[in-house]
């Protein structure tokens, strides 16, 4: 994925421009996984950008966050 200042970012495979996409699904024991990416509309690829985990706890909710940073080739 790389980055243009007036067009957000654009896809590494066709150069097409990319959108930010919030997924949010309920895992078998309960919790909730929200994924942030951003994907291409033209050619389907993904780039995933953070995830939360959210689940309850004995002392409470419980959330933890995973970055995931994108390397520039």
């Amino acid at each position: 994925m790389s980055q243009e200042a007036s067009k957000g970012y654009t896809c590494k495979k066709c150069g097409k421009p990319m959108h930010l996409v919030a997924e949010s699904e309920q895992l078998s024991d309960g919790s909730r996984r929200i994924s942030y990416y951003y994907k291409c509309s033209s050619c389907g690829a993904k780039y995933l950008t953070e995830q939360l985990s959210i689940a309850l706890g004995s002392n409470g909710i419980i959330v933890e966050k995973k970055a995931f940073k994108q390397v520039n080739k």
